[in-house]
């Protein structure tokens, strides 16, 4: 096995999203430098007919970054509340969260853009995940107000960072400058605390999304809870009994990295992983 690919297996589900979306700013870049850009298929157009040509750029959008900054800043903030939110809920809800702020703000974009003259006169297009990270990061927000903060030498309560943003947003809305990418993060604060206020309620608005991206990253709970999946079984043709067969080295190593995938590095016992950690090495 390639060392790439035991790095790859060593992170976590949040950290393989930051990765994605790090390797797709590095190869859209690349392909910049060779003369070959392919923005225009996979940006989120304000025009409703880009839209229905290219109905995936309602997603792909947010996986695009133009610059390294803007990259760096919704990567640390997606990695800073994506640690809050799992001490709570799994990595499935999430991303389905994630997801549903970036397209919900995505429909709002292209709605207000079709719908308000004064904004419909020159084209645009936006990339970024900044509405699905203020999705997240709004939901903690309203989830656990009161988790504390603590910035340089500021102790906050998640609720200050939260409001700080949305406020932000809110003052620039006037200027005109991303006017389309301010709007993004207001919707994607608005799914964040919707959901969240309901969840608080006891009622789950995205169970049926959340359950269809669970179904795509293959991350099936009634699978991985019985642990189905979770490990190979490797047949002997040899008489030697199953019981007294000692797997390989390839053998074991493959069977924890299965449980990684079905469930997680966290899910390995202490033995484990001290045993992944000398194979690593």
């Amino acid at each position: 096995m390639s060392r790439l690919g035991y790095q790859w297996a060593m992170l976590g589900r949040l950290e393989r999203l930051i990765a994605i979306q790090v390797g797709v700013f590095l190869l859209f870049g690349l392909l910049n430098l060779l003369g070959v850009s392919l923005y225009s298929f996979f940006e989120l157009s304000s025009s409703v007919t880009d839209l229905l040509f290219r109905p995936w750029s309602l997603f792909t959008y947010l996986f695009l970054h133009h610059d390294l900054w803007h990259l760096v800043f919704n990567m640390l903030w997606l990695y800073y509340a994506g640690q809050f939110f799992l001490n709570f809920f799994d990595f499935e809800r999430l991303f389905s969260l994630f997801l549903l702020g970036g397209v919900s703000a995505g429909v709002v974009y292209v709605m207000l853009y079709s719908l308000v003259p004064s904004l419909s006169v020159i084209p645009s297009a936006m990339v970024g995940s900044s509405a699905g990270v203020m999705a997240v990061l709004i939901f903690m927000a309203t989830y656990s107000p009161n988790q504390p903060v603590q910035l340089l030498f500021f102790r906050l309560k998640l609720w200050h960072l939260g409001a700080f943003f949305v406020v932000i947003d809110l003052l620039q809305l006037s200027s005109g400058v991303n006017f389309g990418g301010r709007i993004a993060h207001l919707t994607g604060a608005a799914i964040g605390y919707f959901s969240a206020r309901q969840l608080l309620n006891g009622v789950e608005v995205a169970g049926g999304f959340q359950r269809f991206v669970g179904r795509l990253l293959r991350l099936n709970v009634s699978n991985s809870g019985s642990g189905k999946g979770a490990f190979k079984v490797y047949k002997s043709r040899s008489k030697q009994s199953s019981a007294t067969k000692q797997p390989s080295d390839q053998e074991r190593i493959d069977a924890i990295l299965d449980k990684i995938s079905a469930s997680g590095y966290d899910s390995l016992s202490a033995e484990e992983k001290e045993y992944l950690f000398k194979k690593g090495r």
